[in-house]
């Protein structure tokens, strides 16, 4: 593992999931935010520097490549790549965990582990090699987000025509996918890359698609603008009484789950479970003795100060 080669300042071949909206880690809009932070040289809002499950990734993604080429029998391979590929008309890159030779004809094979989800692959020349290791349970294709789409960047980027995803499932299964170039998936990739260099001009932001997006869409504010009356806006009205109603329906939940647990409690008592029958359905409630074990005192390491946006909306009455 050589580590992340491509430009920060432009869309990646793993982030093309995200931009077209199939990534359950991040939105368009969170990439609008990172790339217009790094064109104003301020600091990406969503940098994200890996954690132990990417670590152990790049440990064994070695392992996983070796042993995918020796059983797709390819022998002429490199998975010690130290430049990215550019896609030579899109602002896309692609680095590649690995290229291998074939001139062979694939078939779905599930003795050996082998899948081609959209029919045979007739892997001629060099392809695209791609490691992932996942805690999820075995699947017969490649999901969205796990590189599927990826790999057809990855192909755009490198000209080559088959791929395979190398997949490590728990630690104990490998499954190789194993595709092909696909003209409507890298059209599709191809109008996203142009949609979004046209918002990065414009400044432009995506639709909003949660909470949580909206902060990634508007992570800076002008706090000197006058505020903004909803009753300007189409629907404006209506959507402070939605909020209104459902924050109130939301103290409402809360309380009487309060009310509820409370009077469950006092009827167990000392019981550490209670199950009822309503229809035709059973319910299981436990309340349960928890052992918490002793941790040594931990001193908060300090932060630099920094300003960010409120995460949520806060709600108030004024007369």
């Amino acid at each position: 593992m050589v580590g992340k080669l491509t430009p920060d300042n432009m869309i990646s071949a793993s982030r093309i999931p995200a931009l077209l909206g199939l990534s359950p880690y991040a939105t368009p809009n969170e990439l609008l935010s990172d790339v217009r932070a790094i064109d104003a040289g301020e600091p990406r809002p969503s940098r994200f520097d890996g954690n132990e499950a990417t670590e152990h990734g790049d440990n064994l993604e070695p392992y996983i490549l070796e042993t995918a080429c020796k059983r797709l029998g390819i022998t002429e391979y490199d998975i010690c790549l130290k430049e990215p590929y550019f896609h030579d008309k899109l602002r896309l890159a692609a680095s590649l965990d690995g290229i291998g030779v074939s001139t062979k004809k694939f078939q779905t094979d599930t003795s050996a582990g082998i899948y081609c989800p959209y029919g045979d692959v007739q892997a001629d020349g060099w392809g695209c090699l791609e490691a992932k290791l996942t805690s999820a349970p075995p699947e017969d294709q490649a999901p969205a987000a796990r590189g599927l789409w990826q790999l057809q960047a990855q192909m755009m980027c490198t000209g080559f025509k088959w791929g395979a995803i190398a997949t490590f499932y728990r630690g104990i299964e490998l499954r190789i996918f194993m595709y092909e170039a696909n003209a409507v998936m890298q059209t599709r990739i191809a109008e996203a890359i142009t949609e979004f260099e046209r918002r990065r001009e414009s400044g432009e932001i995506y639709p909003v698609l949660s909470s949580d997006d909206g902060n990634h869409a508007f992570h800076q504010a002008d706090e000197d603008d006058a505020p903004l009356d909803l009753a300007s806006v189409q629907g404006g009205s209506k959507m402070a009484l939605d909020l209104a109603e459902a924050k109130q329906r939301k103290d409402q939940a809360e309380y009487d789950i309060d009310m509820i647990e409370a009077s469950i409690k006092e009827v167990m008592g000392k019981t550490t479970q209670a199950f009822a029958e309503i229809g035709d359905k059973k319910y299981v409630i436990k309340w349960p003795m928890r052992k918490m074990r002793a941790q040594p005192e931990k001193i908060t390491p300090a932060k630099p100060e920094r300003v960010a946006r409120q995460k949520t909306l806060s709600l108030k009455v004024i007369e």
